[in-house]
This record gives structure tokens, sequence and C-alpha cells, in this order.
């Protein structure tokens, strides 16, 4: 593996770490801290080492965009905002779209699928998956033993996309450790993470051209379903992790404990209200809200309210119009896989996957400003990016040669 592999692939097995090196204090940082500092600007030092870029790199031009905004808006309201709450945002920032880059330009230049994602990142999910299951053995359901149960799920979401992915196309290990990787996220008592990963299994076996693929998904989505009503109505700790006492709300007659949610969303709305169109700056949205609700609770628990209130109206448009490209694009390289180019479908679905359970986490949870979800869906989307666009380019040439010799062949016959 050349320097790019290398970093690409320590990257992944760290961040399948979730939070576990943040025990880790060096000096007033931890080292989840340090990391975040450190491989984002690394990301970009490696791409502007390389002397040409594929004209795929264009496709990320709406959140390059959003990166300039932030930045300016970081210059901006520079003497108002915390630090240490800029590191935390606008560095996991800009190593995600660092991330996408790199591995977009890495994966269009190799020839093969590149290890980091062939072999690194299910090593990295395995290793993720077994520590937390670790965990649940010492400490029992719904730990923090080893690693955080809520930092784990929400990088477990990526591990199921994978697997998912895998099992769709009948690969070695699929179904088993999509299994294992939906019941760990179940018992570390996550429920955005659960209810997520549940969403994606039928939405991974979607085939709607044949009465095969519609009655496959249906007995999927009727399986679920099943499972998920029993599971909530008769396992009392994952019925009480939903309707615990606390600040609830009521939906169909039950309770349900919004974690604080029902009370930080409409202030981070008000706050945001007050500068609609360029926001207060990166991180500001954690400085108002320890003010406003209290020392606890330092993030608003919608990804979309954070970037409105700290980017206003501008960053949050560049934002949806850059992923929304990236969904639109994944999903293409999927559809066109699947009928071409099989042997990679399932890199291409498992990317299209991550960026819609990631978009779903964002509604209530702060996943866009955690290292441990962002590097590695950059890193997963990006090699989408890469080899659809050097597959495509390859068949091309290939269907070319072939009209080439056909009509050379023609040629010599007839004279």
């Amino acid at each position: 593996m050349n320097v790019y592999q290398i970093f690409l692939s320590l990257t992944l097995i760290l961040n399948g770490l979730t939070d576990l090196i943040r025990v880790v204090n060096l000096g007033g940082i931890t080292a989840l801290g340090a990391m975040t500092i450190l491989v984002a600007p690394c990301c970009w030092l490696l791409i502007f080492s390389r002397y040409k870029l594929p004209k795929i790199i264009l496709l990320l031009s709406w959140l390059c965009a959003f990166l300039i905004i932030a930045f300016i808006s970081w210059l901006w309201h520079y003497s108002q905002l915390s630090p240490v709450m800029v590191v935390q945002n606008l560095f996991v920032y800009l190593a995600f779209i660092g991330f996408l880059v790199l591995s977009t330009v890495q994966s269009h230049r190799s020839r093969e699928v590149p290890e980091y994602i062939s072999q690194v990142l299910p090593k990295a999910i395995q290793i993720s998956v077994g520590l937390y299951s670790l965990s649940l053995l010492i400490g029992g359901p719904g730990t923090g033993r080893i690693m955080g149960a809520r930092a784990f799920a929400l990088f477990a979401i990526i591990g199921v996309t994978w697997y998912l992915a895998v099992w769709r196309y009948r690969l070695e290990g699929g179904l088993k450790w999509t299994t294992f990787t939906i019941l760990t996220i179940a018992f570390s008592f996550s429920r955005t993470a659960l209810l997520i990963a549940l969403i994606l299994v039928p939405l991974s076996q979607i085939s709607l051209t044949t009465f095969k693929g519609w009655l496959r998904m249906s007995m999927t989505i009727f399986l679920i379903i099943t499972v998920s009503y029993s599971a909530f109505n008769y396992v009392e700790p994952i019925r009480s992790r939903f309707t615990q006492v606390g600040d609830n709300a009521t939906v169909g007659g039950v309770q349900i404990n919004t974690s604080g949610r029902s009370e930080a969303w409409p202030i981070t709305y008000s706050s945001a209200m007050e500068s609609p169109l360029i926001g207060k700056g990166p991180g500001s949205v954690g400085v108002m809200l320890k003010k406003r609700v209290g020392s606890a609770f330092t993030h608003p628990h919608n990804d979309y309210l954070r970037l409105f209130h700290d980017f206003g109206l501008i960053g949050l448009v560049l934002w949806l119009l850059g992923y929304g490209q990236l969904m639109i694009k994944t999903w293409q390289n999927w559809q066109w896989s699947d009928k071409h180019d099989r042997e990679n479908a399932h890199i291409h679905l498992a990317s299209f996957l991550a960026l819609v359970g990631v978009a779903l986490a964002m509604i209530t949870d702060n996943v866009i400003v955690y290292i441990f979800v962002m590097a590695p869906l950059g890193i997963m989307v990006g090699a989408s990016l890469g080899i659809g666009s050097r597959r495509r380019k390859e068949m091309k040439v290939y269907c070319q040669s072939l009209f080439v010799n056909e009509h050379n062949n023609k040629f010599a016959i007839k004279y």
C-alpha cells in the first residue's frame, strides 16, 4: 500500500474504536480531539500533493463551497466563539470533505478496489462490534464500559450499511455480520441507531422490477415490524429506554422520552432566527445552549438545526445541495453497477445506504460533529465516486474498441 492507502486504512481502524481513544489525555485535549485536529489538515496536504485530480471531484463543489462559507463564518464571528466548539465542529467538516476528495482520487487511480475499502473497512467494523460485544458481557445492556453506547451505535450504522450491501450481493459474512451488528445496536439501547438500522434493511433489499423483489421486500418489512413490535411490548429494558420518565412527548397515546430535544429545538430555532441568513458561526449553537439550557446540554440533537444556526440559510442550503448530490450519484452508481459491474455493486449500495442512514441520524442526533462517523462515511462514499467514475470510463473505452474492431472487420471482409 502507498502512503495514501496507509493513511486511509489507519484512519478507518482508529475510527472503529469510536470514543474509546477519548480516555487518553494529551495535556488538556483527548486523543480523539487530537486525531480530529491531525487528520483534517493531513487529508488536504495529501490531496494537494497530487498533481492531477479527476473530473468527478467537481461533484463536490457544493460541499467545498460550504467549507469556504464555514471558514468565513468562523473569521467573521471569531471573537464570539469558543475555540473548543470551533475545533469540534469545523475540523470534522474539514475532515469529512477532505476524506471524500482523497478517497475519490485514490480509488479513481487504482486499477483494483483499494485495500482500505475491500479489507480494512470490514475489519474496522468487526473490531468495533467485537469490542462493544465484550463491553456488553462485562457491563450488561446499555453499558459504556469499553466504549460509549451511543458512539458505538452511530458508527455501527456505517457497519450495518456495509454488511447489508454484502448480504444483498451474496458475499461472505453478509447475513451473519448484519444480524450480529443490529443485535449489538439493540443491546446498546440506542433508539435512533436501531430505528435507522431497521429502516435500512428493507431499503437494501429493494428490487421493484420483479414480483420476487416485491415479495422479498414485503416479507422483510413484515418481519421487522413483527420483531420490533414484540421487542417494544415484551422486552422491558427496551421499552423503558423509549418511555422512561423524562421530558416525554405523547405519540399515539404512548409517552416517548425526547431526551431534552423538546426543550432544545425551539430555543435553537429561535436563536437561529436572530441571524437567519449567515448564522452565528461554527460551534455557536453549543455556546448558546450551554447558557440557556444548561452545561449538560451543548448539542441541539438535530444537525439540520445546527447547520441553520451556525451557518444560516446559505450554509444549510449548500450542505443540502452537496449532500443530496452524493446521494443521487451513489444511487446512480449502484443502479449502473448492478447491471454492468456487479463485482463492485456492494460498495455503491453501501455508500448510498450510509448517506441515507446519516441523513436520518441528523434529525435527532449530533452525528456530523463526530469524526468516527463522518471520516468513514467520507472514505466509503469517496470510494464509490472514484470506482464508479473509473469503471464507467473503462467500459466506455472497451465498447469503443469493440465498435472499432467490428467496423474494421466488416471493412476487411468487404474489400
